[in-house]
């Protein structure tokens, strides 16, 4: 947790790369350092909408480079660098405010980015494991949906329709693990306050709904947006720490998860202001803290598996229409839920079928949401020709807005090391919904691997 500034992450990176690839690694290697894998991947992807002919072109590169440091330790890192030929790379990048110094994007210019994807060292500790450094942890295993998946912040440029693995933002961490005879245990201690990250164009995926953004202000009305209250202060005091408990009892995969955290969606509190000229609304945008408390299980039964997570959320924050509710908002209790149903029975063929619900418990006269809001979830998969082809498919459904998101791919694996991709992504349902409002947004997206 040395490493507190991105300039030098980067010129660490590139000395340690230049060293290996220029053949220097004698030195090293009398000090037990060797190199385990070197590899990565190229992506070049064109996303183009279908309603207002929007389009985008991206080229993406992540080298992966894995030292050995001794005999059980390793080093892990993966940068990732973007080139926009059309220059999407614009200025809203410069603000990151829901991302701490330790983990933002560098933006060089239009054309070009860079971040670092992963920089952790695995280490046996005493009878356990220990990995430090930017990484990714995920509890449950929904999908497009998240209970228990909350360690790791999510960047929503792509809203939900991108792989977990790409939508997770890595964060600095410390992250030790241990088996007992009864139970394997996980403990966390995050230090990078990141959060969501919400940067999207106007064009794409800039978030509207009412559910999730403060409405307008009454007409003739001034608004002063003042700046995010990130949280940071004592590192301990402000950093997050998690839990995990493991079981397998009687065929049933259990687990038992704590996290006390930021929550990681920002929380808009507004209130109106008389002052000498006249009424003025203040925004103050901030992060509150969470206890949350839950776990999972999961059982096999021939060709069915039958699993579940769910979670309870001390403290959540609900924009609110209510006079009443202090900033605009109001704190009270969630507890959500997943029950989900996964079937093999057909040689190549995946089916999983998931129902989510939300449930709040408080004050919730006024809510912009409702009080149970539940959604319903399909996720279909072939493979063809020996696994040449795969046809998947993913649909979510809110019975509550009765909207929908609908996610369709086709992947051609040409040999181990290229695959092409073809993926068209649908909404529909009324501007007012979380999936509505993206419904003049339908897309198109060709993209292709190819790994080294």
């Amino acid at each position: 947790m040395l490493i507190k500034n991105r300039e030098s992450v980067f010129a660490g990176m590139v000395i340690l790369v230049a060293c290996v690839t220029s053949g220097q690694m004698a030195l090293a290697e009398e000090s037990g350092i060797s190199i385990e894998d070197v590899g990565g991947k190229v992506r070049t992807e064109y996303a183009r909408q279908s309603h207002n002919d929007e389009d985008k072109t991206t080229v993406i590169l992540e080298p992966e480079l894995e030292l050995n440091l001794g005999d059980e330790s390793s080093l892990f890192i993966k940068p990732r660098l973007n080139f926009s030929p059309t220059a999407d790379f614009n200025a809203i990048y410069d603000d990151q405010m829901e991302r701490s110094d330790w983990s933002q994007i560098e933006r060089f210019n239009d054309y070009f980015t860079a971040e670092l994807r992963d920089f952790y060292i695995e280490t046996p500790l005493g009878e356990g494991h220990l990995t430090v450094g930017k990484q990714q942890v995920f509890w449950g295993t929904a999908d497009g949906l998240r209970v228990l998946d909350v360690i790791n912040p999510v960047d929503l440029s792509n809203f939900i329709m991108a792989e977990p693995v790409d939508s997770r933002i890595p964060i600095w961490m410390v992250n030790y693990q241990r088996s007992f005879d009864w139970t394997d245990i996980q403990l966390l201690w995050v230090p990078d306050n990141t959060y969501n990250d919400y940067t999207a164009e106007t064009d794409w995926y800039y978030l509207t709904s009412p559910k999730i953004v403060p409405g307008p202000p009454p007409p003739g009305v001034p608004v002063q947006v003042n700046p995010v209250d990130r949280r940071e202060g004592n590192l301990l005091d402000e950093s997050d720490y998690g839990v995990r408990f493991t079981s397998v009892v009687g065929g049933w995969d259990l687990t038992f998860n704590y996290l006390y955290h930021y929550d990681d969606d920002l929380i808009v509190k507004s209130h109106l202001e008389n002052t000498g000229q006249g009424p003025l609304i203040q925004v103050n945008p901030t992060y509150e803290r969470s206890h949350l408390l839950g776990g999972s299980f999961a059982v096999a039964s021939g060709a069915f598996v039958y699993r579940s997570e769910y979670g309870y959320n001390s403290d959540k924050y609900i924009l609110s229409n209510n006079p009443q509710s202090k900033g605009g908002v109001e704190n009270l209790q969630d507890f959500s839920y997943v029950l989900g149903v996964d079937w093999s029975g057909i040689t190549n063929h995946f089916f999983s079928a998931q129902f989510f619900q939300s449930i709040l418990r408080g004050n919730t006269q006024g809510l912009v949401r409702d009080r149970v809001d539940s959604t319903f979830t399909l996720n279909i998969s072939r493979n063809m020709r020996n696994e040449t082809w795969r046809v998947e498919g993913l649909y979510l459904y809110s019975l509550n807005d009765k909207d929908s998101a609908l996610r369709t791919r086709v992947k051609y694996s040409y040999d181990d090391k290229t695959a092409f991709y073809l993926q068209y992504e649908n909404y529909t349902g009324m501007v007012d919904g979380v999936f509505g409002q993206f419904r003049d947004k339908d897309r198109v997206l060709f993209y292709f691997d190819r790994y080294f």
